[in-house]
C-alpha cells in the first residue's frame, strides 16, 4: 500500500461521537494514541477509519463512515498498534509476531536479526526454543559442546536490553520450551531470578501426553528432535513427571511464571492443520501462531452494547461484521517489518477479533460474574460472536476470495467441526476469508481508554490506588507517583442509587470461578485467550495444583498470578467503603483498571497531572 493516506476530515465536518474517553481514559488516550496533544477523539477515530478504508476497492467512503461510527461510539476498539500507527508513513499496525529458531549458527543469527527488526517497530516476539539442541550435546566437526536453549534466550533477552538502551520501546518476548526438552529444568530455574530473562514471559509447552504422565506419575523421557537424549553411560535421560509438575506449580505460585501453553490442544484445534503447525504464542498468549505469524487485534466492547440492562443483539452482530472487515483490511494496509511475515500473513489472513468489557456488561445486565446464570450469559454471548464472525468472513470470501492457503481440509479442523451446519456449508461453497478469527487479548490500556473492564476479566475493584511513573519537569528523572482511581461503573451505580449486588470484584471470586469462565470462552475461540487467574496470597498450593491439573487439558494457555508474588504491584484495590469516601471527597479520578501484561513485561503507562 501507499505510504500516504487520504486527508482526514476537518474537525467541524466529523459526526459527533457517541462516546468520549473520561478521566484516566482520556489521559491515556492522549498519551498513547493521539497523534498530537490537541487531537480529539473524533479526529483520531477518523484517522484510523481513513487509513484502514484504503483497502476498499469500492465504496471507500461508505466503509470509512462505517468504521468511524463503530470506533467513535466505542463499540469496536482496534488494538493499540492500530490506534498509534494509522496515518503514519511507516505505520506498523500489528501487535506481535512469532519467529522460528534453527539449531545452527546461521539460525541463531537469523532469530536475533528477526527479533531486532520486529522490536524496532514496536512489535512483540514469541519463539519456541525447542529446536535448539540441549546443553552439553557434542557438536560434530568442532569437538565442542552445545550451550543449550537458555543461552540463546539470554542472547535474545540482552538484545532487548540494547533496544531499550537505544531509546526504543521496551521489548516484549514470549519464550517457550517443550516439557520433554532436556534443558527444561534449566529453563524453569532461569526465571527464578526476575532480573534474568527480564524482557520475557516464559511458558512450558505441554500436551495430552504430559497430563497423562503426571496423573500416572510416569517418568518423562527427555528428548531432542523426538529422539531420547542419552546420559554419559548411554542411558535415556528421564525426569519424574510429578517432580516436573511440582516444579512448574511451585515456580508459577511464587512468581507467576512459567505459564502453561497447551500446544497439543492448539494444534488439535488448528484450522490450518494441513498447512503449518502452530509453534508458539505472542507474549501475552492470546494467539497461537505458525512460523512468521502475526497478531492483528481488535475488540468488541460488550459493555457499550448494553441498553436498559439488555444486550442489543442486532447492534452486536453489526459490530462483529464491521470488526472482521476492519481487521481484514489492516492486513492489507500494514507496513510489515519482515518479508517472510508479510508473505505468510497475507497467505493465511489470521485476525484476532476479541472482546472487552465482559465484567461491566454482566453487571449492567444484572448477572454476577462466575455465577451459573452469569456463565450461561457468557456462553450465549461468545457463541453468538463466534457464529457472526465466521459468517462475516464467509461473506468476505465471496467478495474478496478465501485466504490463499484455504483448502477443503479446513473443514476437517477440530474447531471448524464445532460450527453450526449452515456455516460449514457456506464455507464449503464459498471458502472463508480468514484462517482464524477470534481471540481474547488482555486489552490493557485500550480498555482503560474505554473506561471498561479488560478482556474477559472481572471488574478489578470498585476503586484502586494506581502507581505510575512520571517525569520531573526540572531534572527529567522518572519518579513514582500514586493516584486514587474509581471504576466508572461503580461511580455510575452509586450516584444513581442503583442495585449494586452484582458488582463483584476479582477478590470476591474463587479460583474455580476464574477458570470456569475461561473454559467457557475457550469453546468459542479459535485462537486462544489471555487471562490472569488471580489467586490470594495465602491460597493453598496443593489446591492450586489440583485446579491447574483439572483445567489444563481444557485450555490452550493458563497464566496465574498470586497476589504479592512479584513484589510491588502497580494497582492496589480499595474497599467499597473507601471508594464511596473518595467519591464524597472528590479525591479520585475516574478510570477502569487494567495492566498491559500479567507478568510485568510491559511498563506502566506514564501519567500526567489531573490539573
Amino acid at each position: 500500500m501507499s505510504e500516504s493516506i487520504d486527508v482526514v476530515m476537518a474537525e467541524e465536518q466529523l459526526p459527533q461521537a457517541g462516546f468520549n474517553p473520561k478521566g484516566l481514559g482520556d489521559t491515556i488516550f492522549k498519551q498513547r494514541y493521539a497523534r498530537y496533544d490537541s487531537e480529539s477523539w473524533e479526529s483520531a477515530c477518523d484517522r484510523v477509519a481513513t487509513h484502514v478504508a484504503q483497502a476498499e476497492n469500492g465504496s471507500r467512503e461508505k466503509w470509512r463512515g462505517r468504521f468511524y461510527q463503530k470506533l467513535s461510539e466505542g463499540l469496536f476498539v482496534p488494538g493499540g498498534r492500530i490506534w498509534y500507527g494509522s496515518g503514519r508513513a511507516k505505520g506498523q499496525l500489528l501487535n506481535c509476531f512469532v519467529v522460528p529458531t534453527d539449531d545452527s549458527r546461521e539460525g541463531w543469527g537469523q532469530t536475533v536479526k528477526d527479533m531486532l527488526i520486529i522490536s524496532g517497530t514496536g512489535g512483540g516476539v514469541g519463539t519456541n526454543y525447542s529446536p535448539i539442541r540441549p546443553r552439553g550435546t557434542p557438536i560434530k566437526g568442532t569437538g565442542g559442546e552445545a550451550t543449550g536453549a537458555v543461552s540463546l534466550m539470554e542472547i535474545i533477552n540482552q538484545t532487548g536490553e540494547v533496544i531499550k538502551a537505544g531509546g526504543g520501546r521496551r521489548t516484549a518476548l514470549m519464550m517457550c520450551l517443550r516439557y520433554d526438552h532436556a534443558d527444561i529444568m534449566e529453563f524453569l530455574n532461569a526465571k527464578l531470578d526476575l532480573e534474568r530473562l527480564n524482557n520475557a514471559n516464559v511458558s512450558v509447552l505441554v500436551d495430552d501426553d504430559f497430563f497423562k504422565q503426571v496423573e500416572n506419575n510416569d517418568d518423562i523421557v527427555l528428548k531432542f528432535r523426538d529422539r531420547p537424549v542419552l546420559d554419559s553411560e548411554g542411558n535415556e535421560r528421564t525426569i519424574p513427571a510429578q517432580e516436573l509438575w511440582d516444579k512448574i506449580i511451585q515456580n508459577s505460585y511464587n512468581s507467576a511464571e512459567p505459564g502453561i501453553l497447551n500446544i497439543g490442544l492448539a494444534n488439535k484445534m488448528n484450522n490450518i492443520h494441513y498447512y503449518k503447525p502452530l509453534i508458539a504464542t505472542n507474549p501475552c498468549g492470546e494467539i497461537w501462531l505458525e512460523s512468521y505469524g502475526c497478531c492483528c487485534l481488535g475488540a468488541v466492547n460488550l459493555a457499550q452494547h448494553i441498553t436498559d440492562g439488555e444486550m442489543d443483539w442486532e447492534s452486536l452482530a453489526d459490530t462483529v461484521n464491521v470488526g472482521v472487515r476492519l481487521l481484514d483490511n489492516v492486513l492489507d494496509v500494514n507496513q510489515y517489518p519482515i518479508k517472510e511475515i508479510e508473505i505468510n500473513c497475507q497467505k493465511v489472513r489470521r485476525i484476532g477479533l476479541g472482546i472487552m468489557g465482559l465484567g461491566h456488561a454482566l453487571v449492567k445486565m444484572g448477572y454476577t460474574y462466575g455465577s451459573e446464570e452469569g456463565n450461561a450469559q457468557v456462553d450465549k454471548m461468545m457463541k453468538f460472536i463466534k457464529e457472526r464472525a465466521y459468517e462475516a468472513s464467509t461473506f468476505l470470501a465471496v467478495e474478496r476470495g478465501p485466504f490463499e492457503a484455504y483448502t477443503e481440509d479446513f473443514l476437517n479442523s477440530g474447531f471448524v467441526k464445532t460450527l453450526p451446519r449452515r456455516i460449514k456449508q457456506n464455507i464449503r461453497e464459498h471458502g472463508v476469508r480468514n484462517c482464524a478469527l477470534l481471540t481474547i487479548a488482555p486489552t490493557g490500556t485500550t480498555s482503560m481508554v474505554m473506561g471498561t473492564s479488560s478482556g474477559i476479566e472481572p471488574i478489578f475493584a470498585p476503586g484502586y490506588i494506581r502507581r505510575y511513573y512520571d517525569s520531573d519537569n526540572k531534572s527529567n528523572d522518572r519518579i513514582l507517583k500514586e493516584e486514587m482511581v474509581i471504576d466508572p461503573l461503580f461511580k455510575e451505580l452509586y450516584e444513581s442509587g442503583a442495585d449494586m449486588s452484582s458488582f463483584i470484584a476479582t477478590s470476591d471470586l474463587s479460583v474455580r470461578n476464574h477458570m470456569e469462565v475461561q473454559a467457557i470462552c475457550q469453546k468459542h475461540i479459535d485462537n486462544s485467550i489471555s487471562k490472569t487467574i488471580n489467586i490470594p496470597n495465602e491460597y493453598d498450593i496443593s489446591d492450586y495444583g489440583d485446579l491447574m491439573l483439572e483445567f489444563g487439558p481444557q485450555l490452550k494457555g493458563i497464566t496465574v498470578y498470586r497476589q504479592g508474588s512479584r513484589g510491588n504491584e502497580p494497582l492496589t484495590p480499595i474497599t467499597v467503603e473507601q471508594a464511596i469516601e473518595s467519591l464524597k471527597s472528590d479525591e479520585a479520578v475516574e478510570g477502569a483498571a487494567a495492566t498491559d501484561c500479567p507478568s510485568g513485561v510491559c511498563e506502566l503507562p506514564v501519567s500526567v497531572s489531573k490539573e
